[in-house]
C-alpha cells in the first residue's frame, strides 16, 4: 500500500484510505494525484475470488412511499438502543446513522477503495506526530429542529458519551483523547483537551497518545454531535427510543418509537444538509422499522407478503437466492463471524490452557458450518480482520483449518502437562437467528474430533451485556462489523485491554499485544502499520489463540422487487437516504 499523508483532510478525499482487498486492480493514479495501491491475495485463492465493484445507485429511482423493514430488527430481545453513545449493533445503527451525521463519513463508490470525507467537518489537520487534530466545521450546518450543530455540540456529545454514569460499551473510545480514561472513570467531567471554538467552528482535539487513524475513527456514532434541548433532557442516561438521544442532524428523524419490540417509523429530516456522496434529499416518505421475536418469524412474514425486506435465516440461502433477484446474500461485507475464549475461565483461559485453546480451534469444521448453515454462501476466515481491510493479510492464523491429527496432538500435550477439563465446556450464544446451529455444530466437533464434552449456553435476552461480564464469556460467540475500515476497529476495539467490559467478550489481555497495537497506531506509514497489526494479530491467532474465527460475512438479506438502490455498502449500514420503493 502507498504511505498516505495523515496530516490534513479535505472533503475531495485527500485521506483516501486504499483497501489491501483481493481482485481490486493493480497500482493506479488517483484523482489527487496520489498513488492508490490494491493488490490481488496470492495467499488464498478463494480470497481471489473476492468481487469489490461499485456501489450501485439511480439517482432517478422513485421518490415517496413507505419502506417496512423485517430485516434488522429481526431479534427484538437483542436491541436496546439507537442513541448514538451507546448503540452497539449493526441493527440498530441502521437507525442510529439515520438519524445522526457525524464530522467524518466514508464514501464507499468504490466498493474497494473508500475515501475518508467531511461529513459535518469541512477539513481537518494533524500535527506531525498524530497526537493532535483541528477538524474546520462546514457552516450552516443544523439539527432537524434547526438548532445549529456547533463545534460545542460534539465536545458536550462526546463528554457525555464517555462518562461513567452513561457507561456506554463504546466508553474505552474516549480514551483516545486526553485524560478521556480520566472521565470514563468518573474522575472528571469534561476535557479541557477537547477545545471547542463556536464563533471559529474549530473543534480542536489533543489526544493521550499518538493515533493516525483518528479522524477515521470519528466517523463512528459515538462521536455523533448532540443537540443541547436534546441533551438537557436527556442527560446521562439512556434507553430505546425518546429515552436516549434522538434530535439529530442526519437524512432521517425520529416520528415514534415507544419500546424495544415495536415499530421505530422515521421521516425525511427537511434540514438535512447531505451525505459525503454529494446525496442532499432523500427517497422515501416514511422507513418503518419492524421489531420480530426472532430471524424465523420475520423471513416468514416477508414470505407471506409483509414488507419490502427480511432477514434470510438458516438454510433458507439457496432459497432465497432462487425467490428474490433483489438481495445482499453473497455481498460480502467487511465483518467477521467468531467464537471468543473467556480469558477469565479457569477451564479455557490463560497460558496454562494455549495448546487446548489451539486444539478446539482445529478440531473445528468450518466449511461444515458454512454448508450446513450458510448453504456456502460464506467465506471461510483465515483470520479476524477480513478482506477490504488496510493490511489484509491472508491465512495467517494457523489454525483456522480443520485438522483433527493436528488438533488431538496438541490436546494430548495439553493434558500430559498435567492439564483435564474437570466439567464440559459451556458454548455461549444469542438465541434467535443461526447461531444455535453454529453452536451445534461446534459442540458435535469438539465431542466427535477430541472427546469433549460441550454444553450449550443459549442466552435469550441482553446477551451482548451478559457475555461480556466477568465469567460471561467460556466460549462465546461474537461477531464484527467494522465501524470505520481500519485494521486497528478490529485489534483495538475487540481485544484490547481498554475493551475488556466492552466487545472485549473474552477479556483478552496481553501485555505484547498492548504493545503491538500501541506501536500500530503512532505509525504513520500505512504500510508500515499494517504490518505492526498483522503482528499484534499473530499473537492474537496463534501465539494466545485467544480467538476462533470461522466466516467472514455477507449481507444476507432478501428485497421486495418494488425496492430499488438497496446496494448495501461493506460496512453493513444501508443508505437509507438514496432506497426507494416503486408503488
Amino acid at each position: 500500500m502507498a504511505q498516505r499523508t495523515f496530516r490534513s483532510g479535505l472533503l475531495a478525499g485527500a485521506l483516501a484510505l486504499t483497501l489491501i482487498a483481493s481482485a481490486c486492480g493493480d497500482s493506479s493514479e488517483g484523482s489527487d494525484g496520489a498513488t492508490k495501491t490494491t493488490q490481488k491475495s496470492t495467499d488464498n485463492a478463494a480470497l481471489d475470488t473476492t468481487s469489490c465493484g461499485k456501489l450501485e445507485y439511480d439517482k432517478d429511482a422513485p421518490k415517496g412511499g413507505t419502506f417496512t423493514d423485517y430485516a434488522f430488527m429481526a431479534d427484538s430481545g437483542t436491541n436496546t438502543s439507537f442513541d448514538p453513545g451507546v448503540v452497539q449493533t449493526l441493527n440498530e445503527s441502521q437507525i442510529t446513522t439515520s438519524l445522526f451525521d457525524g464530522l467524518t463519513d466514508f464514501d464507499f463508490s468504490d466498493k474497494c477503495n473508500p475515501e475518508l470525507k467531511g461529513a459535518v467537518a469541512e477539513s481537518w489537520e494533524g500535527n506531525d506526530d498524530a497526537t493532535e487534530f483541528t477538524f474546520k466545521l462546514k457552516k450552516d450546518q443544523v439539527f432537524s429542529d434547526g438548532t445549529p450543530v456547533l463545534a460545542s455540540s460534539f465536545k458536550d456529545a462526546w463528554e457525555r458519551a464517555g462518562s461513567a454514569k452513561l457507561a456506554s460499551p463504546y466508553g474505552y473510545l474516549i480514551a483516545y483523547i486526553k485524560d478521556g480514561d480520566k472521565l470514563q472513570a468518573g474522575d472528571l467531567d469534561t476535557l479541557d483537551s477537547i477545545v471547542a471554538d463556536d464563533d471559529a467552528g474549530t473543534l480542536k482535539v489533543t489526544l493521550a497518545s499518538p493515533n493516525a487513524d483518528f479522524p477515521s475513527i470519528v466517523s463512528h456514532p459515538f462521536f455523533s454531535p448532540a443537540n443541547k434541548k436534546d441533551l438537557a433532557k436527556i442527560g446521562q442516561t439512556t434507553g430505546w427510543g425518546t429515552k436516549g438521544l434522538t434530535i439529530g442532524n442526519g437524512p432521517f428523524m425520529l416520528e415514534s418509537a415507544t419500546t424495544a419490540d415495536a415499530d421505530t417509523t422515521l421521516v425525511p429530516n427537511p434540514k438535512w444538509a447531505g451525505n459525503v456522496y454529494g446525496d442532499t434529499e432523500v427517497h422515501l416518505d416514511k422507513l418503518v422499522f419492524k421489531a420480530s421475536l426472532d430471524v424465523e418469524t420475520a423471513y416468514q412474514t416477508f414470505e407471506a407478503g409483509e414488507g419490502d425486506d427480511a432477514p434470510v435465516p438458516s438454510g433458507k440461502y439457496k432459497d432465497a437466492l432462487a425467490a428474490y433477484k433483489n438481495n445482499t446474500v453473497e455481498d460480502p461485507n467487511v465483518g467477521s463471524y467468531y467464537f471468543d475464549f473467556g480469558e477469565d475461565d479457569p477451564q479455557v483461559g490463560g497460558p496454562e490452557n494455549v495448546k487446548l485453546r489451539q486444539a478446539i480451534s482445529l478440531a473445528i469444521d468450518r466449511e461444515e458450518i458454512n454448508t450446513k448453515v450458510y448453504e456456502g454462501t460464506r467465506q471461510i476466515s483465515t483470520g479476524i480482520v477480513p478482506p477490504g481491510i488496510p493490511g489484509f493479510k491472508a491465512d495467517l492464523s494457523k489454525y483456522t483449518k480443520l485438522d483433527v491429527k493436528e488438533a488431538k496432538k496438541l490436546y494430548k500435550e495439553w493434558q500430559d502437562a498435567g492439564n483435564k477439563l474437570t466439567k464440559p465446556i459451556r458454548i455461549d450464544f444469542n438465541e434467535g437467528g443461526s447461531h444455535g446451529d453454529v453452536a451445534q455444530i461446534v459442540q458435535a466437533n469438539l465431542k466427535d474430533n477430541l472427546g469433549i464434552d460441550a454444553d450449550l449456553g443459549g442466552v435469550a435476552e441482553d446477551y451482548f451485556k451478559v457475555v461480556a461480564e466477568p465469567g460471561g464469556c467460556q466460549l462465546c460467540r461474537a461477531g464484527w462489523y467494522a465501524d470505520y475500515p481500519t485494521y486497528g476497529n478490529f485489534m483495538v476495539d475487540l481485544f484490547s485491554k481498554a475493551s475488556i467490559g466492552a466487545n472485549n467478550f473474552g477479556r483478552f489481555e496481553n501485555a505484547d499485544f498492548e504493545k503491538a497495537i500501541k506501536a500500530a497506531q503512532a505509525e504513520t506509514d500505512d504500510t508500515k502499520r499494517g504490518e505492526l497489526y498483522n503482528e499484534a494479530e499473530d499473537i492474537l491467532l496463534n501465539q494466545q489463540t485467544a480467538t476462533v474465527p470461522l466466516v467472514y460475512y455477507t449481507g444476507g438479506q432478501v428485497f421486495n422487487d418494488r425496492v430499488k438502490n438497496f446496494d448495501q455498502p461493506p460496512l453493513g449500514i444501508m443508505l437509507w437516504e438514496r432506497v426507494a420503493v416503486d408503488g
